[in-house]
């Protein structure tokens, strides 16, 4: 059962150490050494300038023999058996024989080329003779060529083996890390006493990389993990290729017959000197990693399937996804491939078109499609241009602040403490692809200093409750009450009460029960069990009439305007100030949500997001123009992208407050 605390969670720390650093997250937790083994343990790939290139090895175009023999000592055999390929054979039912070629065998044309990645396979499939009583694994697949194979190693892992993402495991990838979801994902390097290093094959971007050494010349860029990706300031860059000829092998490492990877800076210079083309390469940007033993873990909560497939297969469908392939297709079609040739294509048909698919197309659409196509790949977060940080807001003269905060309040702009605000209203919500729980969420803000903003959510119940018992003042008799606890956010402050109490009542302003949050009475007020208790008991008002929250959440607030807190997240369109005109309105529609049960699932979220809804400023509803996102629909689907982000946050809910990932679906 997953289930999310509602009082405290971990959250993200980075230690950094001599050797390297580590990253603790709540999903998985990541060592890595600074040198990779792939280099400090096997052979690094040689670096080199042009000059030392052409000193070392003479002119390109020289074919004396010396040249010829030492390129036939270094270059791969084209003849040469991967011995995948024979370990294949024994566990797809063959037995090869020594000195006989299979008639599955393609025959290799040094003419043949594709998309540029050298003549390493055949064009056209060959036809292969099987026999009729045949009911071997290899009978059951469907390559692209009879000498393409690929079966299911189990639990296998090892430098060449493909890793496949799961579609059985009971939380799948649809909430968060959604490039992992149908990712066909090659093993770089590995080592079961410190890590597993592997970048993501299927998910090509459009997004181009200049090139320093070669004017003019531009790279398209793949997505190859979370770790170091795109986004990071400092991208881990490498290269696969399948080229053969000594100079380039020299300077790569080998993860398997005819896949071979060096550094980004040792292709510009392999360019440059006229032995490579910037086609014969694919450029990977981030990679994905697991600590020792992670990922066996994960293997047995199938996670992932383990593949043994041959380069030809991999080979041909990097070719086919760099021959012009939308991103926003997220290489779903490598995948199923893949599903289809180790057995599992019925797996595969009855996954598709799912909630996690959609996502995976909506995180494509903002990662790997590049802003010039529309999408938002290779945008850089930005600050606007004229907006302090709140450093500089500080240490401005506090009476310039305060004009600028009534400014800015006349504009409905500025929040202070029993502030109302709520999620943005457009339809490609900013929380779809992380944080769904904050989809069309109610917050008040309870604190806003010089270093957070922190606030709780109103309209998100939870599956526990809090017993109180009621003793009425006139006849003395106790009743056992129960009031919804909800869940206000994923952390806790430290040296507050566990719980806060809440209500919007005139009656119990009028009689002083509690406290106002902030300058306005007339507003939202906290309060204790205990005046609950001796509310109710006097006959003030019902039960009803209170909230109980555990949890809150928090904005930081930092250098260069980029975190402002909850200002922050109001300038970048992210939550919207409830005018507090309608604070009434809001609180009436969430006193008739309930406790969370499977059964009232729907019916709480339709009542959150009444709650919502009355949120909304009049002005803002009737000038609200339409966008380029309203109505829009999930890329090759008929789902529109609204009601994915309402089925995100029903996914979020169901996963997380009720422990029942498999009511998402």
């Amino acid at each position: 059962m997953v289930r999310l605390p509602l009082v405290v969670v971990t959250v993200a720390i980075l230690s950094v150490k001599s050797m390297g650093f580590t990253i603790i997250t709540p999903w998985r937790t990541i060592s890595w050494p600074k040198t990779p083994s792939c280099l400090s343990e096997h052979r690094r790939p040689f670096s080199f300038t042009s000059n030392t290139l052409c000193a070392k090895y003479g002119d390109s175009g020289n074919d004396d023999e010396d040249d010829d023999e030492e390129d036939e000592d270094v270059a791969l055999s084209d003849t040469e058996d991967d011995w995948r390929s024979f370990r294949a054979k024994l566990v797809m039912g063959e037995k090869p024989q020594v000195g006989q070629t299979s008639s599955a065998t393609a025959t290799i044309s040094d003419t043949d080329d594709l998309d540029g990645i050298g003549s390493i396979f055949a064009d056209q499939a060959l036809e292969s003779s099987a026999s009729s009583g045949s009911t071997s694994l290899h009978d059951r697949m469907t390559p692209l060529d009879p000498s393409q194979w690929a079966y299911d190693s189990g639990k296998v892992i090892e430098k060449g083996a493909v890793i496949l993402g799961g579609v059985e495991q009971a939380f799948g990838f649809g909430l968060r890390q959604q490039y992992f979801h149908k990712a066909a994902i090659l093993i770089v390097d590995h080592d079961e006493k410190t890590f597993t290093r592997a970048i993501i094959l299927n998910r090509p971007t459009d997004v181009m990389l200049d090139d320093d050494i070669n004017p003019g010349v531009k790279w398209r860029v793949w997505y190859g993990g979370d770790v170091e990706g795109l986004e990071s300031r400092k991208p881990s860059i490498i290269c696969l290729h399948s080229l053969k000829e000594f100079r380039i092998v020299d300077a790569s490492v080998p993860i398997m017959k005819d896949i071979q990877w060096t550094t980004f800076e040792n292709a510009q210079k392999l360019v440059k000197v006229g032995v490579a083309k910037p086609t014969d390469f694919w450029v990977f940007a981030g990679y994905a990693g697991w600590a020792p033993g992670q990922l066996m873990g994960e293997l047995e909560r199938k996670s992932w399937y383990m593949v043994a497939t041959d380069s030809q297969t991999l080979l041909k469908e990097l070719a086919r996804l760099g021959a012009g392939s939308d991103p926003r297709d997220a290489g779903l079609e490598t995948w199923d491939l893949l599903m289809n040739m180790i057995g599992r294509g019925e797996t595969a048909r009855r996954n598709t078109d799912t909630f996690d698919d959609l996502m995976l197309k909506e995180w494509a659409l903002k990662h790997l499609l590049s802003t010039e196509a529309g999408g938002g790949a290779g945008e850089k977060l930005k600050v606007p241009e004229g907006t302090p940080s709140t450093q500089e807001l500080l240490r401005t003269n506090p009476i310039d602040r305060l004009v600028s905060r009534v400014a800015a309040a006349s504009r409905g702009e500025d929040v202070t403490e029993g502030s109302l605000v709520r999620a943005s209203s457009a339809d490609r919500s900013p929380f779809l692809l992380d944080n769904q729980v904050f989809h069309k969420s109610v917050v008040l803000i309870i604190m806003d200093d010089e270093s957070f903003s922190v606030g709780v959510m109103l309209n998100r119940p939870a599956t526990k409750g809090i017993n109180i018992q009621i003793t009425e003042k006139d006849s003395g008799k106790s009743r056992i009450i129960e009031l919804p606890l909800r869940f206000g956010g994923q952390y806790s402050v430290k040296g507050s009460e566990p719980l806060l109490w809440l209500h919007c009542n005139s009656v119990l302003r009028a009689a002083k029960v509690g406290s106002p949050l902030g300058p306005q009475e007339s507003g939202i007020w906290k309060c204790t069990a205990e005046d609950m208790v001796n509310a109710v008991g006097k006959g003030l008002a019902s039960p009803e009439e209170f909230m109980v929250i555990s949890g809150v959440c928090i904005w930081t607030k930092g250098e260069g305007g980029i975190a402002r807190g909850i200002q922050g997240e109001i300038k970048s369109g992210r939550y919207e100030v409830v005018p507090s005109s309608r604070t009434e309105l809001v609180w009436q529609a969430l006193k008739m949500q309930q406790l969370l049960t499977t059964e009232n699932l729907n019916q709480t979220l339709l009542a959150g997001e009444e709650g919502w809804k009355a949120g909304a400023a009049t002005s803002s509803v009737r000038d609200k123009k339409p966008t380029e996102t309203e109505g829009a629909l999930v890329f090759k689907s008929d789902v529109k992208v609204a009601t994915l982000c309402d089925d995100a946050l029903r996914s979020w809910v169901a996963t997380f407050l009720l422990g029942k990932p498999s009511l998402d679906s």
